[in-house]
């Protein structure tokens, strides 16, 4: 079997491949995607995806398509995010972000190109049946959309101007914001299994994906506050620097950190209902919550 390692070594290699794009309209926003979804990154989302299908006994290949495209989401909402008019952040990566590399205007239609780019690369998956292409790119849609990430991402942008904040309004646009793509991960996995979107088996791994993007979350919260600038690769304190209140402002760090590790149990708990070797998704669930960066 496949080791973590060895998945995201696969992955970076095919993101590489499928960013191999041609321009007669602009090399630099080809440039600008490539430089957006390459380099030094966990992957952690797209191994998600292969380490599920892998659990579940499909084969590897099946799971890249979907793999490589959450990766496109997730770039494309890194980009956005790290734009003026957003989270206004200088580095990503250790690197500077895209629109520091180029332009906020190219940093726009980065991320533009890459959220476009995820569901060809979904529709034009040879190696998945025609409902398993629909299924997956329904789920990447709901969970990246207006109901989940970009709903989350506008919900944390109101929060900046109310005085008022509460825990449960944090959690709320935690499942949105994070949760969502972790869960589409664990959930399009599933589906390149040849799982069945209504079976129990499905329905579990979903809740698996929620609690461990969550305690992901948990955890970059709680590593924003104890965290070195060159741990994360980012600005350390940014939250509190930009007025915003993340989990360690209403828990603490101690208590952010429990949370995390109960959203992470809770998922194991789960996990122990499914019939497959989550081997793979337990390990990467337990480096999301016990890194350092």
């Amino acid at each position: 079997m496949r080791d973590l390692d060895q998945i995201r070594y696969q992955i970076e290699a095919d993101l590489e491949t499928r960013l191999q794009l041609t321009s007669v309209h602009s090399s630099t926003l080809v440039e600008s995607m490539k430089y957006s979804v390459c380099g030094s990154a966990k992957r952690v989302r797209a191994v998600l995806v292969c380490a599920t299908a892998l659990g579940f006994g499909a084969e590897f290949s099946r799971a890249l398509p979907p793999a490589a495209a959450i990766e496109f989401i997730h770039a494309y909402s890194l980009v956005h995010d790290d734009l003026p008019d957003m989270d206004d952040a200088d580095t990503r990566r250790g690197r500077p972000s895209c629109h520091k590399q180029y332009s906020a205007t190219i940093a726009i239609l980065t991320g533009d190109a890459l959220q476009t780019l995820a569901f060809s690369t979904i529709l034009d998956a040879t190696e998945l049946s025609a409902q398993q292409r629909a299924d997956c790119a329904a789920i990447l849609a709901n969970a990246s959309g207006w109901c989940y990430m970009v709903g989350g991402q506008a919900m944390d942008m109101e929060l900046m101007d109310q005085s008022a904040q509460s825990l449960d309004q944090l959690f709320t646009m935690h499942e949105g914001k994070t949760g969502a793509l972790f869960r589409a991960a664990l959930e399009m996995g599933t589906i390149v299994s040849g799982i069945d979107r209504n079976s129990k088996q499905f329905q579990a791994m979903s809740s698996v994906g929620t609690n461990i993007g969550i305690a992901f979350q948990l955890t970059d919260d709680y590593l924003d506050a104890t965290a070195a600038n060159e741990q994360l690769g980012k600005p350390a304190g940014a939250d509190s620097l930009a007025g915003k209140k993340n989990a360690v402002a209403f828990l603490g760090v101690d208590e952010t950190r429990k949370r995390a590790i109960q959203y992470l149990n809770e998922a194991f708990g789960v996990l122990e209902s499914v019939e497959g070797d989550m081997t793979l998704v337990r390990n990467l669930a337990e480096k999301c919550v016990y890194r350092q960066h």
